[in-house]
């Protein structure tokens, strides 16, 4: 698994499947129906980030190189940390 064709991958389809969601959300509201695709298409726009660092910790755990997969690991406990704190 090679960690940059990986990571962006898997931003690069979060992005597109954002987008298009956020299209569609656009065009539905226009008839007054299309608000939560639009929050959807937010969502996977908000979280594609997150999955990259997921993609990028297992690369880097593959690879065995475990001072990097320390950092990402520690980079996303943070960040769910940040999630959590933000729902309470």
């Amino acid at each position: 698994m090679n960690l940059n064709k990986s990571t962006a991958l898997t931003l690069r389809i979060g992005i597109m499947i954002g987008i298009a969601l956020m299209a569609a959300g656009l065009a539905f509201s226009m008839s007054g129906h299309g608000d939560s695709v639009l929050y959807a298409g937010m969502l996977v726009l908000i979280v594609s980030p997150f999955a990259g660092v997921v993609v990028s910790l297992a690369a880097l755990i593959s690879a065995k190189d475990w001072y990097w997969a320390a950092v990402a690991a520690i980079l996303l406990g943070i960040t769910m940390a940040g999630a959590v704190a933000a729902l309470l």
